[in-house]
């Protein structure tokens, strides 16, 4: 617990210094550690893995109007992120930072400003994961299907292929945590697909459960609609504000195809119900808060090669939420794909060669 306890203390420290942080700790125990009897795994957490990644994270809304079955598709400026990350024992740390999205896409979606970080533990027979995510400044990435010319309503709208129609002052956060029970622990590895700090020897799968909590909301100060677009799509979208706070069960399953003991892909789908209570503002009006049922859909993919110790893998993950209140859709998401190669260094081998060498050069002398 203190080593936990230090490592988030270390995070939070390391804030300020990342536009995006990415921290994975695998809690390890002396029973936590696969045995060399166990044919399905082989663990490797006495080993020093470093990794090298670029990753694509993002945030996005959906909003749906049921009653004219109108939909916003509103999402933050991408951003590619370059970063590195290491493993050994039972601590785990990755980082990365955002590199500028430049001209062309400062001009085509505007500019966003984002603080995403990411909390993993990962044991034998649990995985915790805990996000914070804070965006501002978003674009309307569906604005083609909103085309109109009507001459007679003195309504035309021409969407530019290029340039989206842009919500600058657009603000968004989520924060989050889910737990999992890994049912079948004994053959089944999910540091395997996702640490990396063991191998899948044979094909296996695991039933996953446990209970999950977000807090989802956004706002602006004139409406989720940029004012590019026609009047009837504004009057349509008559909201400026959301905050959904929901939590419940989640049910999925998880497998890992192992192909030559080399190349492997893992599958995971996790989908949950639950209670949700949220606020809205409609017309610059509180509506107060409503209770009701709430659904979320998380996924999760992997794939790698392994040679000795050498690796390569590319990872998805993400989740879709569903919030309805009156009329209305809220589908928040959040997603990351990150693709990475790595290496792993037998410290203790290591160390024995220069003892040798050492050694060696003495009896020489």
């Amino acid at each position: 617990m203190i080593r936990i306890t230090t490592t988030i203390l270390f995070i939070l420290l390391a804030y300020p210094l990342f536009s995006q942080v990415n921290a994975d700790v695998g809690v390890l125990t002396g029973k936590d550690t696969a045995s060399s009897e166990n044919i399905y795994y082989t663990s490797h957490t006495d080993k020093l893995l470093l990794k090298f990644m670029n990753a694509i994270k993002s945030t996005k809304l959906d909003i749906t109007n049921d009653n004219d079955k109108q939909a916003l598709s509103l999402e933050p400026a991408g951003a590619l992120d370059l970063g590195f990350a290491f493993n050994y024992k039972w601590l785990g740390l990755g980082f990365t930072m955002g590199l500028p999205s430049g001209e062309v896409s400062d001009r085509n979606k505007g500019k966003t400003k984002r603080f995403d970080t990411q909390l993993s533990i990962y044991s034998k027979w649990f995985v915790v994961d805990a996000f914070y995510q804070k965006y501002k400044g978003f674009y309307l990435k569906n604005h083609a299907t909103f085309a109109v010319s009507d001459t007679t309503l003195g309504i035309n709208y021409v969407p530019n292929d290029s340039i989206f129609p842009q919500l600058p002052d657009m603000n968004s956060f989520s924060f989050g945590a889910s737990a999992y029970y890994i049912y079948n622990n004994k053959k089944f590895s999910y540091r395997a697909a996702y640490v990396r700090n063991e191998t899948q020897n044979k094909s296996a799968g695991s039933l996953l459960f446990g209970p999950f909590f977000n807090i989802d909301g956004a706002s602006t100060s004139g409406g989720f609609v940029p004012d590019s677009l026609p009047s009837t799509v504004r009057d349509s979208f008559d909201i400026s504000f959301y905050r959904s706070t929901s939590y419940g069960l989640a049910i999925g399953y998880t497998y890992s195809v192992v192909i030559a003991k080399k190349v492997f892909m893992n599958f995971s789908m996790i989908p949950g119900v639950g209670i949700k209570d949220i606020r809205t503002k409609l017309n610059g009006l509180d509506r107060g808060s409503k209770q009701g049922a709430t659904a979320r859909f998380a996924y999760r993919f992997a794939a790698g090669y392994e040679h000795k110790s050498f690796l390569i893998g590319l990872t998805i993950q993400g989740s879709v939420g569903s919030i309805k209140i009156d009329n209305y859709e809220f589908s928040p998401g959040t997603s990351m794909i990150n693709l990475f190669v790595g290496k792993r260094f037998d410290l203790k081998k290591i160390k024995k060669n220069r003892e040798d060498k050492k050694a060696l050069k003495s009896k020489v002398e």
